[in-house]
């Protein structure tokens, strides 16, 4: 009889099998997403990210991957980590650093409704596509509290804005390009500018520089939108000149109703009006100097 020696247990084996791809797991995911960004990530996600990572890594499919056993393992590497069991049966362990705050952890946290099955695809697919040098978008709890606040600020902005000030009909000199940055709030200004490209200059302070045929461009999109969250109340320089424009070249209600329906211009009354209140204008001055 031969005195065999005794296989290693399961856990040791899968240890050492995946050993590489779960140093690469914890550096990219743990340490990174968990401790140094604070989200918050289910049990179920991670143990996905650990699976898709060895098959992408080692080719080998570790889809029997025991998620007790990654979570022991963790533990065991990370004592920073906390691991907590919500009450519905139906919301995996969540898994995130124990220094986390109350409120920050409020604010992490995953949302329930989505399957652990597709959130963990796109976690182990972020870091896909960090290897193959490839970028894609992909929208935290995190991005869209910040994309939802800045939007709050700039609507509070917008409603702020006082639009055009001057007396009825405004005439050449307060249809201009100077006169219509002043319709526009910085932070949108500065927000769209940023959005494209255009600078990088991080300040709420003053309207930043940027190109000049740039410039014209954002702020033609900025008066977009102060003319259209205002339903149309707040009329902008370029709502009026290009009404006014469109009108004396064409002729045509249809098309100045249609670049009114894009939220480019005036209404067709509103732009007659003001061609009319401008002829009047014109002939009371006339009248004065004869």
């Amino acid at each position: 009889m031969f005195l065999l020696r005794p296989d290693k247990p399961e856990t040791e084996q899968d240890e050492a099998m995946f050993d590489a791809s779960y140093k690469l797991f914890c550096e990219r995911i743990i340490r990174q997403r968990l401790l140094v960004n604070n989200e918050v990530l289910r049990m179920g996600q991670l143990r996905q990210a650990f699976i898709d990572m060895v098959k992408a890594n080692e080719g080998v499919d570790a889809s029997n991957y025991r998620q007790d056993l990654l979570k022991k393992r963790l533990a065991q590497d990370f004592p920073q980590l906390a691991f907590h069991m919500p009450t519905k049966r139906n919301v995996c362990e969540l898994v995130f650093a124990e220094t986390l705050s109350k409120d920050a952890l409020v604010d992490m946290l995953p949302d329930p409704s989505g399957t652990e099955t597709t959130q963990s695809s796109e976690l182990s697919q972020t870091d896909s596509d960090n290897e193959t040098g490839r970028t894609k978008c992909q929208t935290t709890h995190e991005d869209t509290r910040t994309l939802y606040t800045a939007a709050l600020f700039l609507k509070r902005l917008l409603s702020d804005t006082p639009g055009m000030s001057c007396p009825w009909p405004p005439t050449s000199e307060n249809v201009n390009v100077t006169e219509s940055q002043t319709v526009v709030p910085i932070g949108l200004y500065n927000l769209l500018s940023w959005i494209i490209g255009s600078t990088e200059e991080p300040t709420l302070d003053h309207y930043v520089n940027i190109d000049d045929d740039v410039h014209l461009k954002v702020l033609s999109v900025c008066q977009d939108i102060v003319y259209l969250a205002s339903k149309g109340r707040k009329q902008t320089p370029k709502s009026l000149a290009l009404g006014l424009t469109v009108r004396h070249l064409t002729g045509s209600s249809r098309i100045v109703s249609l670049l009114n329906r894009l939220g480019h211009c005036a209404s067709w009354d509103t732009v007659l009006s003001l061609d009319t209140s401008l002829a009047q204008l014109t002939l009371v001055e006339v009248s004065h100097h004869s």
